[in-house]
């Protein structure tokens, strides 16, 4: 008996795909849409944050010493600045450091301009992950400045600034942008079931005065909504895939995040498929039928 009712609701739920075809395959098509896009966020976002961590991996605190520390108390004053909350690691550069730097930089020896060498004693110290911020670097480099026999610490405060906004608005963009096309992918689903339960108003009626219950009533049309996002699951996956080997064959490995995973494209598209087919029947289903 049981296996019997089972099979009239998933009966009942292709044969409302069928009649209402042309809307079923604009809902799939829809979610599968929605999810190309959030596949392409998501490959996006694991591009950024690749991108973001070899960059911020450069960021670098500079300070320079005072003229006149000799070369212990310069390295005291160096190992206090290594004690500092956010700092991860430093190099130290000597006078004679110095001067080399300055002759690969500027191919210019600066003993022979001036007779002698006038550059500080100076370090250069890495940040740790949490701290690659330009607040978090703004608050170490001036703690460095107000420590004793320090001249500057100074790093490219404008670049990082800016490359900061530009990673939170980009990724804030196809936050908002996956979001809607999700609203849209909901809309669509949810009328297309609408359209369906509408269509079967009488019959709706004439079971729940039989004392059919709700679930008995509404079973065939999330069936429906699970379908749909299947199918739209399965669309978005074949299209991304096909995008995956053009891009792979034309751009090769490296454009690829190492933290990119297809395994994790394959269960959101699913997953997400789902999940808008059977929200997209719910709320179509609390629309009609519980008014």
């Amino acid at each position: 008996m049981m296996i019997n009712k089972i099979s009239y609701l998933i009966f009942e739920g292709f044969k409302s795909i069928y009649r209402s075809m042309l809307q079923s395959v604009i809902s799939s098509l829809t979610i599968a849409a929605s999810l190309i896009i959030l596949s392409i966020t998501y490959f996006l976002y694991s591009n950024m944050q690749d991108y973001a961590h070899k960059v911020k991996d450069e960021y670098k605190i500079e300070v320079f010493f005072d003229q006149n520390l000799n070369l212990n108390q310069a390295l005291s004053i160096f190992n206090s600045i290594l004690l500092i909350d956010g700092v991860e690691e430093g190099r130290f550069i000597d006078k004679d450091n110095a001067l080399e730097i300055f002759k690969n930089e500027f191919d210019e020896n600066i003993i022979n301009i001036i007779g002698s060498n006038p550059l500080p004693m100076s370090a250069s110290y890495g940040i740790s992950p949490r701290y690659r911020t330009h607040s978090s670097m703004l608050e170490i480099s001036s703690a460095i400045t107000k420590m004793d026999y320090v001249d500057e610490a100074i790093f490219s405060k404008s670049a990082i600034n800016k490359f900061d906004k530009l990673s939170r608005n980009l990724l804030g963009f196809s936050f908002l942008l996956g979001i809607f096309i999700m609203f849209i992918s909901l809309f669509f689903v949810s009328n297309t079931i609408m359209l369906v339960v509408y269509a079967k108003k009488d019959e709706i009626r004439t079971m729940d005065l039989l004392g059919a219950s709700n679930f008995f009533i509404k079973f065939p049309y999330l069936f429906k909504g699970l379908i749909l996002g299947l199918i739209g699951s399965f669309i978005s996956l074949l299209i991304l895939f096909w995008f995956y080997k053009l891009f792979f064959y034309i751009l090769g490995a490296q454009f690829f995040s190492s933290s990119f995973s297809l395994s994790n494209i394959f269960l959101m598209n699913l997953i997400f498929g789902v999940f808008l087919g059977l929200i997209g029947s719910s709320r179509a289903l609390s629309a009609v039928i519980n008014k």
